[in-house]
Parts: structure tokens; C-alpha cells; sequence
């Protein structure tokens, strides 16, 4: 039985390099096979090397997170239709007074929304828009689209739904919204400071040469009564996060006692 279990550990172990090898490969233009199909091929591996069964594959799924993920993503979408991105990236680039403030601007945009929304999906809804600003401010894209990029990661960390990955501890660890938050959130703070400071010192010279064109027109009216609704129910959202309910689950009508945001996984 120990041989078994030690053969299953090593091969699991090869699995997953080969699996990562895969993913970076796409990364070094050397094994062009996306993430999705990489990570798929893993779990094909798996199950034909018999290291899990598919019961097994199917019980390791974490479907409470993909169901939030699912959720908040909706929700910045929402937020997308409504024109709060456009309204945000036209405030930003109207009251930065120089490229460095703006870089700061793009930074705490990125990191707070990231916070409260899924870092994946504010990096999809920031792009096209931090790009339409570069162009129509005559702007540097490098410093910017690094700063969206970073700040979208370092931001998320701050509460357990800014990533996928803080999904899963919350509600397999059981720690309470606040209380994850109250220790992250001042380590979110100085790694977006550093970045700040990094991407200041890295870019010194491209930032001091460039100049901020003001845009003349201004972009798509908000819909404040989508806007005015999306927001509700991000705020309710987060009241229920607080409250220790499970969002994933709250549709059903099912209280959390002990998983996730405190809140338990029923099946």
C-alpha cells in the first residue's frame, strides 16, 4: 500500500510539472497549447494514470467558487454596460495633472477594483479602455498596461473574492470576510506602493518625456439607472459577505455554518 500510495504521489508530481511545463510553454512560444487545454490534458493524465478517479476529479471541483466567480464577473459586466468603465478611464485621464499621477491613478483604479470585483475580469474590462486613453492622451503604453496588470494582482488580494484562488480559501478555510480582509488589505496597499515606486524608477525617462493630451469630446453617457442597480447589488453583495452568508449558495435559500466566507457547502 505505501509503494502504491509513493508510486501515485511521484507520478502526480510529473503530472502537474509536465502540466505547468505546458502552460509555460504557450508563454515561450514553444508549446502553443492554451491554459484551458493544458490544464484539461493534466486531468486526462490523471485519470488514465490512475493517480484520481473521475468521481474523485468530479468531488475536487469546487463549484460554490465558480458559481461566485460566475456571479461577481456578471456583475462587472453589468458594470461595463452601464458605462462605468468609460466614465472611470475619462476621469482618470481629465484630472491627472502629469503621466506620473496618472500612473498612480491607473494603479489605485486597477488594485481597488480588482478588490472588489475579480482581478481576471477588471484586467478584460481595463485594457481596451487604459489603451483607448494611452492613444487618445498620447501616451506610453508600456508603464500602464504593466501597471493595470500588477496592480489587478497585488489589489485582488486584499479580499476573498478578488481572485479565484482567495475563492477557494474562504470557503474551504472558513475565515470570516473581515477578518481575511483586516490582514490583507495593508498588504495590498504596500505591494501596490512598491509598484508604484518600481514602475516609477523603471520608466523615469519614457514618463518625464511624455505629455498628456487632453481629450476634447467625451465618452458614452452612463446609464445611471443600470449603474444605480449594478451597484446595489454589489453593495448588497458585500453586506452578505460580511453578514458570513454564502453567496454561491444564498439563491437556494441555504444559511452557511461552517465553509466558506463562514458558510458551509451543501450538496
Amino acid at each position: 500500500m505505501i509503494l502504491i500510495a509513493e508510486k501515485k504521489e511521484i507520478t502526480a508530481i510529473a503530472i502537474f510539472g509536465i502540466t505547468y511545463a505546458l502552460i509555460s510553454g504557450r508563454r515561450l512560444n514553444i508549446l502553443p497549447l492554451n491554459r484551458p487545454a493544458a490544464a484539461l490534458l493534466g486531468t486526462v493524465l490523471m485519470v488514465a494514470f490512475g493517480v484520481l478517479s473521475p468521481q474523485q476529479v468530479y468531488r475536487a471541483v469546487d463549484y460554490d467558487t465558480l458559481v461566485l466567480l460566475l456571479g461577481m464577473m456578471i456583475v462587472a459586466a453589468y458594470l461595463f454596460l452601464a458605462g462605468f468603465f468609460d466614465w472611470a478611464a475619462d476621469w482618470i485621464l481629465r484630472r491627472a495633472k502629469n503621466p506620473q499621477s496618472l500612473l498612480a491613478y491607473v494603479i489605485f483604479t486597477s488594485g481597488t477594483l480588482s478588490a472588489f470585483l475579480v482581478n481576471d475580469t477588471v484586467c478584460v474590462m481595463l485594457t481596451p479602455l487604459v489603451v483607448a486613453v494611452m492613444a487618445r492622451g498620447k501616451l506610453p503604453l508600456s508603464p500602464y498596461l504593466l501597471a493595470l496588470a500588477m496592480s489587478a494582482n497585488l489589489g485582488s488580494v486584499a479580499t476573498l473574492v478578488g481572485n479565484p484562488q482567495n475563492m477557494i480559501i474562504g470557503h474551504l478555510s472558513g475565515i470570516p470576510f473581515l477578518r481575511f480582509s483586516r490582514v490583507m488589505v495593508l498588504t495590498a496597499i504596500a505591494g501596490l506602493i512598491i509598484q508604484y515606486v518600481v514602475l516609477r524608477i523603471g520608466f523615469r525617462k519614457v514618463l518625464a518625456n511624455a505629455v498628456i493630451q487632453r481629450p476634447n469630446g467625451h465618452w458614452r453617457n452612463v446609464d445611471r439607472k443600470l449603474l444605480v442597480l449594478t451597484v446595489t447589488v454589489l453593495v448588497l453583495i458585500f453586506a452578505g459577505f460580511v453578514a458570513g452568508l454564502n453567496l454561491a449558495l444564498d439563491g437556494f435559500g441555504r444559511r452557511s455554518v461552517d465553509h466558506g466566507f463562514g458558510a458551509s457547502r451543501h450538496a
